[in-house]
C-alpha cells in the first residue's frame, strides 16, 4: 500500500496539487529538510510546500527509485525547479490509515 501512496504523493507534487497533498498528511505531520529544518503541523508544512510550488513556474519531481520497509518508503529523486536541479532522498513514514506521519528530505545541494 505504501508504494502506491508514495507514487500518489509524487503525482500530486508534480501537479502542484496542494489540496491532494493535504489529504495525505496527518494533522500533526512533521516535515524536515535542509531548508526549513523542522516543521511540525499540517498547515505549516503545507505552507512550506506551497512556497516551493510558488517559487517556480516549472516543477518536475521524478522518482529514480522507491523502496519500502514496513510503513516507511524511501524516494530517490530528481527535483527540477525551473533551471535548478536537485537530487536527494525523501524518507516517508506512513500510518495504517494511509497518511504521512513524517517526511524527512535529504538534499544534495549544489555548492
Amino acid at each position: 500500500m505504501s508504494i502506491q501512496l508514495t507514487q500518489q504523493y509524487i503525482a500530486l507534487f508534480n501537479a502542484k496539487d496542494i489540496d491532494g497533498i493535504a489529504k495525505l498528511l496527518t494533522h500533526d505531520f512533521v516535515l524536515e529538510d535542509p531548508v526549513v529544518k523542522r516543521i511540525q503541523g499540517k498547515q505549516d508544512a503545507l505552507s512550506a510546500i506551497l512556497n516551493i510550488f510558488n517559487s517556480c513556474t516549472q516543477l518536475s519531481f521524478v522518482a529514480k527509485n522507491i523502496y519500502q520497509d514496513h510503513m516507511t518508503t524511501i524516494i530517490e529523486f530528481v527535483l527540477t525547479l525551473d533551471h535548478q536541479v536537485l537530487t536527494g532522498t525523501d524518507i516517508i513514514d506512513w500510518n495504517d490509515m494511509g497518511q504521512m506521519i513524517e517526511l524527512r528530505a535529504y538534499l544534495d545541494i549544489p555548492k
